[in-house]
């Protein structure tokens, strides 16, 4: 008899605040609402570890600290930056979770908990959903890596699904992805005693713009309703990319008229790389950065940014208060010259809140 597990990671939110409930709700409906704190895997087969992705966002003046990510059960597995922990206005939180198909059968439940200590003590659980079957077994056991693939080289990676239930007319009859540039074909289905195999090629499109890509594959079998999607987990870094943080840049509310403190830019390359220069469309935007031409290449770069925050004038803010202006980086790296925002806001006077 075939062997199945339900995973589920459930949702609840724990705040203690000063500011009321109905408005603690609301702020963290901003940071990841509610529709999104789930994803259903469907079937999952055994060997199989697909990971999904969940994305917080600091949509406050203040910035968010996050303390810890905490799955309650080894059959998951989660991955995130530790070095980034602390969110500034606008920055994204990506939790990759991951459900061990390798290692585990049977029923089990697991919850991942978000803490979150500032700017208030916040809980946010987040909610897995999937079966894991020992009928169904995927070569290779872990998902499809493409690595780093040069720009309009494409790549291409072949898995094997192996089925061994009785039902004797089981088949994967398509495959279905999101992203436009993944391609897959059942290139041929073959049978033994006791077990059918199907062998899936699955290919990155030469199109495919530089930067990282995620996303999932989906095998559609002739299975029940609830049974049919076998998810697949791709990665890919197509070029040389450089990751900017915090991006984009937020000065705060600021006084009228008062400057901004210096704050740093980090920019990471998937190879080392020069800066030949920075623009900035805004004359306010202060960036303390000088050209050394007998630098040598570096994965990383840390780029001071201020904001002299004049009253009015050219930089000055526009006349709702904000500010935003467009960095661009110039690098020796052909066609590679990332651009982020810097953004700001005038803080009202009491008598005008």
């Amino acid at each position: 008899m075939t062997r199945i597990c339900f995973v589920f990671i459930t949702v609840a939110v724990f705040i203690q605040t000063v500011a009321g409930q109905s408005e603690e709700t609301d702020w963290l409906q901003h940071v990841i609402p509610n529709k999104e704190r789930s994803f259903d895997f469907k079937t999952v087969a055994k060997g199989a570890i697909p990971e999904y992705q969940f994305v917080l966002k600091n949509p406050l003046q203040e910035p968010i600290h996050i303390v810890s990510v905490t799955p309650s059960c080894t059959c998951t597995t989660v991955v995130f930056d530790r070095e980034k922990t602390v969110l500034q206005t606008y920055e994204k939180f990506e939790i990759a979770v991951k459900l061990q198909g390798d290692a585990f059968e049977g029923q089990r439940n697991s919850t991942l908990t978000v803490v979150i200590d500032q700017p208030n003590r916040a809980e946010i659980q987040l909610n897995i959903r999937g079966e894991i079957r020992s009928d169904l077994k995927i070569s290779p056991a872990d998902f499809i890596d493409f690595g780093n693939v040069a720009p309009e080289k494409g790549a291409s990676r072949t898995l094997t699904v192996s089925y061994t239930g009785s039902n004797t007319q089981w088949r994967i009859v398509d495959v279905r992805c999101d992203n436009e540039f993944i391609h897959a074909d059942i290139a041929n289905d073959f049978s033994n005693i006791g077990q059918r195999k199907f062998n899936i090629t699955v290919s990155l499109d030469k199109s495919a713009p530089n930067g990282n890509l995620r996303t999932l594959l989906f095998l559609i079998t002739n299975d029940g309703a609830t049974r049919r999607e076998i998810p697949i987990s791709i990665k890919a870094t197509v070029g040389t990319v450089i990751n900017v943080t915090p991006s984009p840049l937020f000065f705060g509310a600021l006084p009228p008229g008062k400057p901004s403190p210096q704050k740093n830019v980090v920019l990471r390359g998937t190879m080392p790389f020069r800066i030949l220069k920075i623009e900035c469309d805004n004359p306010a935007v202060e960036i303390s950065w000088t050209m050394d031409a007998q630098a040598s290449p570096k994965g990383m770069h840390l780029i001071p940014i201020s904001y002299r925050n004049p009253i009015e004038g050219e930089g000055a803010p526009k006349d709702d208060g904000t500010m935003l202006a467009v960095i661009r980086v110039t690098t020796d790296i052909p066609g590679v010259s990332p651009e982020f925002y810097a953004t700001m806001s005038v803080q009202k006077k009491e008598s005008e809140e």
